[in-house]
């Protein structure tokens, strides 16, 4: 094989695997936006830990 033949192979590797990952990341996405939802839910509507004690 020569160089440039196995650039070529390369380049299409990569390119594969970054199209993989970010299909994986797109797939996961309504669930990351789920999880940061609730998680700044449980922010706003819970009391901060330890503002008791401060008080004390």
């Amino acid at each position: 094989m020569d160089v440039a033949t196995t650039v070529i192979i390369a380049v299409f590797g990569i390119l594969g695997l970054l199209i993989t990952l970010i299909a994986s990341t797109l797939r996961q996405l309504p669930d990351l936006i789920n999880a940061f939802r609730e998680v700044q839910r449980c922010l706003r509507h819970e009391p901060a830990r330890g503002s008791d004690e401060a008080e004390r």
